[in-house]
């Protein structure tokens, strides 16, 4: 099994205890398949302990047992995701409490306090259990801790624990206050037990309130999942950990963070595939894998979930095409994962998912069309080794959990259209067109080892971190900014002495103001002997040191300065004052590689290109053929397909 990829997926065969010649059957399937690796007990609790204080661990183990004796790896996962009746019933406290202030009733999923004593107790005992029987099995080779950790709560105990976060981050209740600007309003609180979460019947004002609460769930769960590690590791385990990142776009778990924890970093990806436009399908995901991987460069990756076919709980239940299963899944692999698996392996046959696709649906039958692509993609796999070689990445793409929270709960410059992600993802779209290799940096990643660093919307700049980028910069890096730019500190206090703040001097302007476009407004930027089209808003900017590059080419601030250029020591710093459109980036970043000496390793705009293991993968997830070149040689390639090149 070394160096293989790992295949497979979510196994369930709890579901089907009654069923001994289905068990049986699946064991043979996942053969045929090359299936070689499943992740069991996810949700088992009930199964595991239909009674409180009474388990079953002995299906469990048969079950490992067998798949060691067909060598089939297992993941082993924590049951905690999903609680069952009994436990959610009898004890109040660990259930949560949205916020409107109700209390949750037992029933579907993601919905357990991470603060609850009595649900720490209880976990703490199935997982040593885990961890003794997972010492007696050497096919087993990872802890997969809980499931998608992310939702809110808001409970007495999770207040409180708030309070005591907020005092150890703030020192003073009068020092919280300040960085709050809660004067205004007349907000102050006079103690740090006055403060709650944010919720819907109470505070929803002050917006540093409903950042820092963002940053104290993400280390909530973080604490949650050491806890769950910990009790396993006291039992002598030395296999490695992870849990499955899911979201991004739709998510305020802050995964950067989160991967300072886990040994290997992992993924749950639903694309919408057939719903939405499949190109831009497959720039997103493309994003999401490379966003993911960068969490911890020196950490391995992998596709922990995705579906075979279709999913149930989207819009609508759209089946991938012939072929279309190949081709992304292969996409993970192209962006460093050691793994394509599923859910499920075996379709439901009733509850919330019965309808999602799987391996092996409803009529177990190995002549099914879906679990036909499965296989035809096993042997794919089966004959590509995992080798991860170091690849010389010149462009980064910076992304901020923080800038995130703070955008989409600030009241202006404008209230439409300024999601974070979908902007940073434009950006990203791009340069990946271009047939650029990119890594997503963060806060505290080290910038030295790029030529460019692209920074959009970069609405949160603290000086710690304006002061690396001005090093940067001065030692001859490049980086290319766009508004909002440097407006505000971590606790949305706007910054005094002019925009962009701590960045005035590196980008060598200063913002005056920033005109937000209505949404049947479109803004024009005249760059080079071209107008390009601009969304959102325009930022007024007088120029310092820096000179313009182009300017604005309608409403009453015509010609004025919309792009920017500062050389500061021995590097440069480009600002766009407003959100170009695709072909003013193309324009502007072509100028910039050309300057810079980046090679882009094709020339076709509507593929998307990846090159993070021993092989370059070009994929067209357009409507149409496209021919493009690489190293000189020219390839041909029709829609939904794709070319590995050694």
């Amino acid at each position: 099994m070394k160096n293989k990829i790992l295949y497979g997926g979510d196994y369930n065969p709890e579901q089907w205890l009654d069923y001994p010649e289905i068990l049986e059957r699946d064991i043979e399937l996942l053969k045929e398949a090359k299936i070689n690796t499943v992740t069991l007990g996810m949700f088992s609790w009930s199964t595991l302990e239909p009674k409180e204080g009474v388990f079953n661990f002995q299906w469990l183990e048969k079950v490992i047992k067998t798949l060691e004796e067909n060598e089939i790896n297992v993941i082993l996962g924590t049951p905690s995701g999903a609680k069952p009746t009994w436990l959610g019933n009898r004890y109040e406290e660990i259930r949560v409490v949205r916020n409107d202030g109700v209390r949750e009733l037992q029933g579907n999923r993601h919905n357990f306090c991470t603060n609850s004593k009595i649900y720490r107790e209880k976990i703490a005992i199935i997982n040593e259990k885990l961890a003794r029987l997972a010492l007696k099995h050497k096919n087993i080779i990872l802890w997969h801790i809980s499931n998608e950790f992310g939702a809110d709560c808001h409970c007495q105990l999770c207040q409180e624990k708030f309070r005591v976060w907020l005092k150890e981050k703030y020192g003073t209740i009068e020092n919280l206050n300040k960085m709050w600007w809660t004067t205004f309003w007349s907000h102050t609180y006079g103690s740090f037990d006055e403060i709650n979460t944010p919720m819907t019947i109470g505070e929803m004002s002050i917006t540093a309130l409903d950042i820092n609460y963002r940053q104290f769930m993400v280390k909530n769960y973080i604490d949650y999942f050491n806890f769950e590690k910990s009790c396993i590791e006291k039992v002598g385990t030395n296999l490695p950990f992870t849990t499955n990142y899911h979201g991004v776009g739709n998510t305020d778990m802050n995964y950067r963070e989160f991967s300072k924890y886990v040994d290997i970093i992992s993924y749950d990806s639903y694309p919408e595939w057939m719903i939405k436009n499949n190109l831009d399908v497959a720039f997103e995901t493309s994003f999401n894998f490379d966003l993911m991987r960068s969490t911890d460069l020196k950490k391995p990756f992998m596709l922990m979930e995705s579906s075979p076919s279709s999913t149930n709980w989207q819009r609508y239940s759209k089946l991938k095409p012939n072929n279309l299963l190949e081709m992304v899944s292969l996409q993970s692999v192209a962006h460093s994962s050691l793994s394509v698996l599923y859910f499920q392996i075996r379709q439901s046959r009733g509850s919330a998912e019965k309808f999602h696709g799987a391996v092996i649906d409803h009529s177990g039958k190995s002549t099914h069309r879906v679990y036909d692509e499965v296989k035809k993609l096993g042997e794919t796999l089966d004959k590509l080794d995992y080798k991860l070689k170091k690849v010389e990445t010149k462009v980064a793409v910076y992304y901020s959990w923080l800038n995130k929270y703070a955008l989409e709960r600030s009241q202006g410059p404008r209230n439409e259209g300024m999601d974070y992600y979908k902007n940073v993802l434009q950006i990203y779209r791009v340069l990946k067109s271009m047939g650029i290799n990119i890594d997503i940096v963060f806060e505290d990643s080290k910038l030295d080892q790029y030529t460019l660093v692209i920074m959009p919307m970069m609405y949160v700049v603290e000086k710690e971190f304006a002061d690396e980028i001005g090093k940067f910069v001065s030692g001859g890096g490049t980086i290319v900014t766009t508004g909002p730019i440097g407006y505000v500190n971590s606790d949305d206090l706007c910054h005094l002495g002019g925009f962009p703040g701590y960045l005035k001097e590196v980008l060598g302007i200063e913002v005056d103001e920033i005109d937000a476009l209505t949404n049947s407004e479109t803004g024009e930027v005249y760059y080079k002997g071209e107008v390009y089209t601009s969304k959102y808003f325009n930022e007024m900017i007088t120029l310092g040191k820096a000179k313009s590059l182009g300017t604005y080419n309608k409403f009453f601030y015509k010609n004025q300065v919309a792009i920017s250029e500062n050389s500061y020591g021995a590097g440069k710093a480009y600002h766009v004052g407003t959100l170009l459109e695709k072909d003013g980036l193309y324009a502007l970043f072509g100028d910039i590689f050309k300057e810079l000496s980046i090679e882009c390793a094709i020339d076709n705009s509507y593929l998307i290109y990846s090159s993070y293991l021993d092989r370059h993968y070009v994929f067209n997830f357009g409507e149409k053929s496209e021919i493009f070149k690489f190293k000189g040689v020219e390839y041909k390639l029709e829609s939904l397909e794709y070319i590995i090149l050694d």
